[in-house]
């Protein structure tokens, strides 16, 4: 790659979720060093400032009607990431609960990874969309809350392998994302082997119901009215609701994080476009969870 460039560079923008920001800053940061990390805080938050101490940490006016929100928002962030690649060799953008990781057992992160498969610009993909984790919080066995020193995978390793939040997130070319980031224009996307990003959306059910102060059975919230106003403990009981459904519909599979049967399936790119993937499996099969090997307990 370019030697004038930084290697990685990270973008992503929050509002509130303090949490999980602190986590993603600390992975990060750890990593690439704070310099390197660029937060786009979704209103004016002096709380996000502390967080990602030395980051570059954006404020950008909340428009409290959200006219096409996730559309200005994308259009804006990807046009960001395009300048940035004039001074990294590669650019993740995601969601701040999305995380990328590398398998601990082929390199020791996700930056000696990309220098060790991904440095060569004559052979390295441009568009690479790792497989996600949606990490899902199984409490007949992970019984324990996860404490302040505590690393999320020491305690939550259960999760759905997603094909819809396997993101095209991490890129070596000018780009512009589609709302969500589900897709790209950088055309076909390379699902790596030993490459995955971690959603956090369920990861932890103590969390969701510690938040919803005043109940409500889940199933009388509309999916379609749930926007970005929608109060924290109304998005709260959905996710719990959606959380619940997961786990009485899914069967639990055991420890695995290959599945090759998937990814086979995966990489047969649909007739909608090659930015799409594919699962060509049953629904039986998809409807499985599964346990992280104990070597990831340490990385996030």
């Amino acid at each position: 790659m370019d030697s004038t460039k930084n290697p990685l560079g990270v973008v992503t923008m929050v509002y509130r979720d303090y949490f999980i920001l602190e986590r993603w800053y600390d992975y990060y940061a750890g990593m690439l060093g704070p310099e390197n990390l660029y937060v786009f805080s979704h209103g004016p938050d002096a709380r996000h400032d502390r967080i990602a101490k030395g980051a570059n940490v954006m404020h950008i006016p909340r428009d409290e009607t959200k006219f096409r929100f996730e559309r200005r928002r994308w259009n804006m962030m990807s046009q960001f990431v395009s300048g940035l690649l004039m001074y990294y060799n590669w650019m993740i953008l995601s969601d701040v609960d999305e995380f990328v990781i590398a398998d601990p057992d082929v390199s020791p992160d996700l930056l000696s990874h990309l220098k060790s498969h991904y440095w060569d610009p004559d052979t390295a993909p441009v568009n690479i969309a790792p497989l996600c984790l949606d990490m899902v919080h199984y409490p007949h066995d992970e019984t324990q809350p996860i404490g302040s020193d505590d690393t999320i995978l020491s305690h939550r390793r259960t999760f759905r392998p997603n094909r819809n939040y396997s993101k095209p997130n991490l890129v070596r070319k000018a780009v512009k994302f589609k709302p969500g980031g589900h897709a790209n224009t950088l055309g076909e996307r390379h699902l790596p082997d030993h490459l995955y990003t971690l959603h956090l959306k369920y990861f932890d059910r103590f969390m969701m119901d510690g938040r919803v102060e005043h109940r409500a059975p889940a199933a009388q919230i509309n999916h379609d009215e749930i926007g970005d106003n929608t109060s924290t403990e109304k998005r709260m009981l959905l996710w719990a609701g959606e959380h619940q459904h997961i786990l009485d519909t899914f069967e639990f599979a055991g420890e695995d994080i290959d599945l090759p049967e998937l990814r086979a399936a995966m990489r047969a790119q649909t007739a909608d476009g090659p930015g799409v993937f594919n699962y060509g499996v049953s629904p039986l099969l998809r409807k499985r969870l599964y346990r992280m090997p104990e070597r990831f307990a340490g990385i996030v």
